[in-house]
């Protein structure tokens, strides 16, 4: 079982005609493109029973911006909210700032990075952040066929804290999406990352099955299930979320 709240979410972004992919951690080599404006809004709930019974609750929202064809930048917070044990507590998490661009294209599939910092705004000691600013990069590899798209993430976050968790986190995802209808998306994800608890020698594993409606081209609904695939994660995951360009 993760300890901490999850401190801020790699959302997704993604410009028209292409879907948007949250509630997937893996992020795609799309971009807005210049001058346009993203809203987005996502709800987590996530549940854990392996040990003491964990539940949470993460709002979170995301403003990116199209600074350039292929560059954008990002801001998002969460409000978190947690029970374990019968002790819960609720407020705002850490403040996250990311930027993404374009890099190169290599045998048919887009490279991209997205870095990005955290600012301390939860707090630390009623468990809703990290109580230090944090930095981390994610490599992306992205290609699409037909119907058909494929992404590839790598990352790594020097997760500095106060409270006591693994200072060097690094991750892997990938995802792969499929169009089954106009304007209907269904996608699949296996991701890992290193555990944050010190004290648990096992690596959370999660896979996570969602799927895209596109009403309007402005307009991305979602929906997705996350499941643990091992001691490490979390038991469970229930997503929703919306998507708006201007």
């Amino acid at each position: 079982m993760k300890i901490s709240l999850p401190l801020f979410f790699a959302l997704c972004v993604a410009g028209s005609p292409s879907f948007a992919f949250y509630p997937f951690v893996t992020e795609n080599t799309n971009f807005l493109g210049r001058d346009v404006i993203q809203a987005e809004v996502g709800f987590d709930h996530t549940e854990d029973t392996t040990a003491a019974d964990y539940f949470s609750n993460t709002l979170s929202a995301t403003f990116s911006y199209g600074l350039w064809d292929k560059l954008d930048i990002l801001l998002s917070a969460p409000w978190q909210g947690w029970n374990s044990g019968g002790v819960s507590e609720s407020g705002l998490g850490d403040v996250a700032m990311e930027a993404k661009f374009w890099v190169a294209e290599r045998r048919g599939w887009d490279l991209a990075l997205k870095p990005g910092f955290s600012l301390p705004a939860g707090n630390d000691a009623a468990g809703l952040g990290a109580g230090k600013g944090q930095v981390w990069v994610y490599g992306i590899a992205g290609r699409a066929e037909g119907p058909r798209q494929y992404y590839l993430n790598a990352g790594y976050k020097y997760n500095k804290n106060s409270i006591n968790e693994e200072t060097n986190v690094f991750s892997a995802s990938a995802l792969t999406a499929v169009e089954v209808l106009p304007r209907t998306v269904l996608a699949a994800e296996l991701a890992v990352e290193t555990n944050t608890d010190k004290g648990s020698a096992s690596h959370p594993v999660t896979s996570l099955f969602g799927i895209v409606w596109s009403p309007d081209p402005s307009l991305d609904l979602d929906a997705g299930v996350r499941l643990g695939l091992n001691g490490g994660a979390d038991d469970l995951g229930l997503l929703v979320g919306a998507t708006m360009r201007f």
